[in-house]
């Protein structure tokens, strides 16, 4: 029905990750700053007359093709959205580790619906594009705007975009373990339980002079997952702490995790890093360059 049509999945990091107790719905209302790195999947699509999406994922092992996979759960909406007949066929070659907290499966998922987009005549409005989006996951909005750098808060789908700051190289540290959002967010209740103390969302818009800035983020710069995570997984917090000692503008956990990245001020500071690492931690992770935003 129609050609192929590709593009870059990007992966990002969280700078900052603030995490809230549950409302009635049951969701963690978050405050994040999203920031979209150039380590990226590549993704291929074609719309076919045959009924249903077909996925094949090349470059990773354990990567579900069915439903259960994002990307495809991703076309099968927009299918019935849009109210088209025929199928999607899928290729994907991953790169972005799965499991990681870089968001690969929800940039993949929000390439699908920018693809599909650009394929009928009629493309959803983008108010439309990002109601689907949050339906298949809180980071899947910020990659269906394709914007490099964002705040979000609620469930992920309330963005704000960021001025630009400077690129600046991140050097990310992928151990091989890998740690579910479920776990995470689970670990984060149990840790609370019992607790007295407000946990109201802050106030951070109104600090936007301060995050107009790599120092200023870097100032701001949590991650709520750390402390429940770490106590879970004590190598995630010596991989952080070691990241620390190699003097980046800061580090951290990525989302979930159980990636770590850091930010340098320059490519020489971030390449002498990865270095030092590679000697230490030789075998135990696999280390990455990267730069963001992007």
């Amino acid at each position: 029905m129609s050609g192929w049509l590709e593009t870059e999945a990007k992966a990002k990091v969280n700078l900052r990750l603030r995490i809230f107790p549950p409302g009635p719905d049951g969701f963690h209302p978050i405050e994040t700053i999203f920031c979209r790195i150039d380590l990226a999947d590549r993704l291929r699509l074609r719309r076919r007359r045959e009924p249903g999406v077909t996925l094949c994922v090349s470059g990773a092992q354990g990567v579900p093709e069915g439903l259960e996979n994002l990307a495809a759960r991703a076309a099968a909406l927009f299918l019935e959205r849009a109210g088209l007949s025929g199928g999607v066929e899928i290729e994907l070659d991953k790169r972005v580790p799965p499991g990681s907290g870089l968001g690969g499966a929800s940039s993949d998922a929000a390439a699908v619906l920018r693809l599909l987009s650009r394929s009928v005549e009629s493309p959803p409005s983008l108010g439309e594009l990002l109601h689907q989006a949050g339906e298949l996951g809180a980071d899947v909005p910020f990659f269906a705007v394709d914007q490099p750098l964002a705040f979000a808060w609620g469930r992920g789908d309330h963005l704000l975009a960021y001025p630009p700051v400077p690129i600046r190289p991140i050097l990310l540290v992928l151990p091989e373990s890998t740690v579910s959002t479920a776990e995470a967010y689970g670990l984060w209740d149990q840790a609370r339980e019992g607790s007295t103390e407000s946990m109201k969302p802050e106030p951070t818009l109104t600090q936007w002079p301060a995050l107009s800035s790599w120092e200023g983020i870097g100032a701001e710069a949590v991650n709520d997952f750390e402390p429940v995570i770490f106590s879970q997984h004590p190598l995630l917090g010596s991989l952080r702490a070691k990241l620390a000692e190699t003097g980046p503008l800061f580090s951290l956990l990525s989302g979930s995790g159980a990636a770590l990245f850091a930010v340098y001020r320059g490519k020489s500071e971030r390449d002498a890093a990865a270095s030092r690492l590679a000697d230490e931690l030789e075998g135990v992770v696999r280390l990455v360059s990267a730069r963001g935003p992007v």
